[in-house]
């Protein structure tokens, strides 16, 4: 598999070059989260959830696969423990809010799924699979990952997480669409038989799990696009329920989760009304009418809880939804009961929810803010910690500790008054500095490097300083566990909270810091190597002047500063017969127009321009979805945009026309400059052309005939107008210097001299 071979030797590589040319911003602070509140009726819910304990797993390949109305259906209606297991964080896909890639996309596109979490109610896990790019095959899939370490990693997270039932979102073959989506099935399925072997992974058991069996595993079955996969007699539910005490239908919350990952372009309408869901069997006991047949969701799976399920049926038949309070006595009496119940699992499940529906009914405010968002070791940092007692119940402190440092002993919390204390908390040489774990050693190829057992399946990193506050409510001892934030105020947005991350003491010569920045998800920071290189220093250009029309975000305008052209960014405004006259070429950037409603308004002056003697690029666009295109033109003749791609980086490439100008002007372009190139050639190449327009390359991915559209020209009048879907946005900030020599030829006027004269 020398293609192989080459994707992971290029991977390590990729990933350090494109962090190394992230911008490091702190000015603006409004980008983080909002303070999360609770109803009354909220409260009643999460009182019913207790008496439920069902767990349901789902499994599928990246960020944005889940079937957010699945997760909604079985945490918020059915009240199940649910937990979705994505292999990936989508480090290899594409941004439409910004121009971050690889590592730092993962890293946004994991905080939207945490936000799409926190809608739904799932929970979430992640393997260490590195999302390389788009795979046409399951076996390159697995085998970049290594299947064995993802495999692992899987049955790690069933041993931990215990689910009644694992669901897949793809099934083994090819109507999964992608190879990383029929990996993940085959990794689910394995892992569903895996768990429940002693003798499979037995290091793990070390670390506090235990061999598990679940009921069964399933496949829920999808219609997508021109693909359906449901049947009328597979297993169906009903999963577009109403919930009153939330005041929302499950196609409602489905909505709201999904359109947390903006940066794929998944806003979605809510909906009403019944959805069903289909689903197929795969292993275990088949399932006649429900997806939960034959388990024992309620307290009687564990010894002594039908103790516990009458505590609970009378606390809801109580509840006071004009005073939660009211129900703390019958609260502490169910967490005295559960703490005498042998169940470890259970336990320390129910535990958590009855201490968070304490802390609620009391309307206990607890907070911590720190007076920066950045700290470095060896410096001091101010925390101001906060407690209310909204309600009035009997709570006094027991101990509130941060750090080694303790306060407050005795103090009483007297009704609806702040009681505040102030931490000075020196931050030690030793004290760990906020790097992503997945981050903290390079990455071997396909995967991250992660050796700590207790943190793979992990979502994100513990937050960098907690403060612990001890607190006797009606007399119960009771710990929770307050992150230090920090927040801002802004006059116009309000209050938002940021993370606290903490720096080394010195900068290093060869580390560098990046901060992401939007206001969906908290400010990301974190560090990479410090990567250089050079231009080929046979580089040549033609033309000097380049019009950008900038789409969903990118690192080419930088990139071809580089190279020597002077750029200037276009908005509609700027595109007129007489402003283009300037420009020797206008270069149009991903999904320009897919973003940009105008550029159709503006079809007829960019087209003169090109037969005025200009030089027009458009790079992909998608006529898809997220961004239709809606008929709009875009060259000087019509041509189709296709899903056609070329996945493999070391696919051999043909010159259809080894004579044209593209090839050969400036700088001459051979088989060589297609060397090194990372992730993958090309995506959403041109079709249906006519010849109007001539393809300049040829190349397939193994096993698939030829695709001619990632490289279209045609001369219109006296300039030029090309499409391509090569991946120059990859390809230029990973350094790659014969994308380089080709892009400048690309863009280069072909009726300029050499090197921008005249």
């Amino acid at each position: 598999m020398a293609m192989n071979l080459n994707k992971v030797r290029t991977r390590k590589r990729l990933q350090l070059l494109l962090v190394s040319f992230l911008a490091f911003n702190l000015a603006n602070p409004l980008f983080a989260q909002r303070q999360p509140f609770t109803s009354s009726s909220e409260i009643l819910h999460g009182m019913k959830r207790l008496n439920v304990l069902g767990t349901v797993l789902y499994i599928a390949a990246h960020p944005d696969d889940e079937n957010t109305r699945l997760l909604a259906y079985m945490a918020r209606d059915r009240n199940y423990k649910t937990g979705y297991l994505a292999l990936t964080r989508g480090d290899g896909g594409q941004n439409l809010i910004g121009d971050e890639q690889g590592i730092a996309l993962g890293m946004i596109r994991t905080q939207e799924l945490l936000a799409a979490r926190k809608v739904d109610g799932a929970e979430q896990f992640f393997t260490r699979a590195y999302d390389f790019g788009f795979s046409k095959r399951t076996d390159e899939a697995l085998a970049i990952w290594d299947k064995q370490k993802v495999l692992a990693d899987a049955v790690w997270v069933i041993r931990s997480f215990r689910p009644d039932i694992i669901v897949t979102r793809f099934p083994e073959d090819a109507r999964a669409g992608h190879g990383h989506h029929s990996g993940s099935a085959v990794i689910a399925r394995e892992a569903f038989v895996a768990a429940a072997d002693p003798k499979m992974f037995p290091e793990q058991f070390k670390f506090g799990v235990s061999p598990w069996k679940a009921k069964r595993i399933m496949w829920n079955t999808f219609s997508f696009s021109s693909t359906n996969t449901t049947a009328e007699n597979q297993l169906k539910i009903d999963a577009g329920s109403y919930i009153p005490l939330l005041g929302k239908s499950i196609g409602e919350i489905a909505a709201e989760g999904r359109s947390q990952h903006r940066s794929q372009g998944f806003g979605a309408a809510s909906t009403r009304g019944t959805a069903t869901e289909y689903f197929i069997h795969t292993l275990g006991d088949k399932a006649e009418r429900d997806p939960m047949d034959g388990i024992d969701c309620s307290w009687s799976r564990v010894e002594g809880g039908q103790a516990i399920s009458t505590l609970i049926n009378s606390l809801v038949e109580n509840y006071n939804v004009n005073h939660p309070a009211a129900s703390l006595p019958q609260l502490i009496a169910i967490r005295k009961s559960l703490n005498g119940i042998k169940d470890a699992y259970w336990k320390k499940v129910k535990l958590a929810e009855v201490d968070k529906l304490i802390q609620q009914a009391a309307g206990l405010h607890l907070e911590a803010l720190a007076d920066r968002s950045l700290v470095k070791q060896l410096d001091t940092l101010k925390v101001n910690f906060l407690a209310n007692n909204r309600s009035g119940a009997d709570i006094n402190i027991a101990a509130i500790g941060l750090e080694g440092i303790t306060e407050g002993q005795g103090v009483v919390l007297k009704k609806n008054i702040n009681w505040v204390s102030s931490f000075n908390v020196p931050v030690l040489a030793s004290k760990k500095t906020s790097q992503p774990y997945w981050l903290e050693k390079d990455m071997a190829p396909g995967y991250f490097n992660v050796e700590d057992q207790e943190l793979i399946g992990m979502a994100e990193n513990k937050p960098a300083f907690i403060l612990s506050a001890t607190l006797n409510v009606l007399g119960e001892p009771i710990s929770f566990e307050v992150p230090v934030r920090f927040r801002i105020v802004d006059p116009a947005k309000g209050e938002f909270f940021h993370p606290v991350y903490v720096l080394p003491v010195a900068s290093s010569l060869d580390s560098k810091m990046h901060t992401i920045a939007y206001e969906h998800i908290p400010n990301l920071t974190y560090f990479s190597k410090v990567i250089k290189f050079e231009l080929p220093k046979d580089l040549k250009i033609a033309g000097k002047s380049i019009g950008y029309i900038t789409g969903a975000g990118d690192k080419v305008p930088d990139m071809i500063k580089m190279m020597g052209f002077d750029l200037t960014e276009l908005g509609p405004n700027d595109i007129t017969t007489e402003k283009l006259k300037q420009f020797d070429a206008i270069v149009v950037g991903v999904r320009a127009y897919n973003v940009n409603n105008w550029m159709g308004e503006k079809h007829e002056v960019l087209m003169e321009f090109v037969r005025q003697g200009g030089n027009m690029v458009v790079q992909y666009n998608t006529n898809s979805f997220a961004g239709p295109l809606q008929k709009t033109m875009i060259g000087p003749k019509p041509f189709g945009l296709s899903r056609g791609r070329t996945t493999e980086e070391d696919a051999d490439v043909v010159f259809l026309d080894e004579k044209d100008p593209v090839l050969n002007f400036p700088n001459k372009i051979t088989k060589a400059d297609f060397s090194d190139w990372i992730q993958e050639r090309g995506i959403y190449y041109a079709d249906n052309f006519s010849s109007d327009y001539k393809a300049i390359l040829s190349m397939h991915d193994q096993g698939e005939s030829d695709l001619n559209g990632s490289l279209i020209v045609r001369n219109e009048g006296k300039g030029r107008f090309i499409y391509t879907g090569l991946v120059f946005f990859r390809e230029l900030p990973a350094g790659v210097p014969g994308a380089f020599r080709l892009f400048s030829n690309i863009i280069s006027n072909p009726n300029k001299k050499i090197n921008g004269s005249k």
